[in-house]
């Protein structure tokens, strides 16, 4: 049995990744903080695969994702596979002297503590099964810092380090831990993104799109969050001997090496 669960995933990014999964017979649990979202995304992806189950959780709220895991392993009987994808903070994209020390607390919380949180709950049964997969998304940014997404990038650039540390501390239990580094992937929330910096500059929103997205990528196009994102995440569900790393997964944007 193949039992995953993935964390904001009913649309988008996460959303995508669960089809991937879905279409090769693993049990998922999906969740968003939208009640109405996460049934309406339980009923398209039953559909593919009957073993599929939903829950509201807040990422920021440590007590929503005790109730989260408890669930899932209640659901599925265990976990093999934690996917910790996130949504975005309201007030990004914002520079630096835009952002205000509640932006901050909000977004560490986000990015950084839920991962930390959810890892502590799922590590002692991946430990007794002997087998996990932990896979935490984040940005290519990471690699390349943009001036607009000082709160993403900061408050989530650990989990490279958080992945390193794991990585040695838990092989001996056939449990990898990685971190993917996304580019522009077609979502909603990538979307509304743009829709609120092209407000800031007064421009049109195929403007920006078109400026910020599509002109970095030499690929010429955006990634596919099932196609692309999901292939990948399959590729090191499967393999034991990648950990500790990052992977990008860009399109060719990031200039860093």
């Amino acid at each position: 049995m193949k039992r995953a669960l993935i964390t904001a995933s009913s649309e988008g990014i996460g959303k995508g990744i669960a089809k991937a999964l879905a279409k090769q017979s693993f049990s998922l649990v999906i969740t968003s903080r939208s009640e109405e979202k996460v049934k309406k995304a339980v009923e398209e992806l039953r559909a593919i695969n009957p073993s599929i189950w939903g829950k509201t959780s807040d990422m920021t709220n440590l007590k929503s994702l005790e109730e989260l895991v408890s669930f899932s392993i209640d659901k599925m009987g265990g976990i093999d596979l934690l996917v910790v994808n996130t949504g975005n903070p309201s007030k990004e994209p914002s520079l630096f002297e835009e952002t205000t020390d509640e932006d901050w607390e909000y977004s560490v919380k986000l990015y950084l503590l839920s991962a930390v949180k959810l890892t502590k709950l799922v590590l002692p049964k991946m430990k007794e099964q002997c087998f996990g997969r932990i896979i935490y998304l984040s940005s290519w940014t990471i690699k390349e810092p943009q001036d607009i997404f000082v709160l993403a990038d900061v408050s989530r650039a650990p989990l490279i380090q958080l992945a390193k540390i794991l990585s040695k501390d838990y092989g001996k239990y056939n449990i990898t831990f990685n971190v993917i580094l996304m580019g522009s992937f077609n979502t909603p929330g990538a979307r509304r993104g743009i829709e609120r910096l092209a407000k800031v500059r007064k421009k049109s929103f195929e403007e920006v799109w078109k400026e910020e997205v599509l002109d970095r990528i030499p690929l010429g196009r955006i990634g596919d969050p099932e196609k692309d994102l999901g292939k990948l995440i399959l590729f090191l569900y499967d393999s034991d001997y990648i950990t500790g790393t990052s992977i990008l997964i860009d399109g060719g944007n990031t200039r860093a090496v």
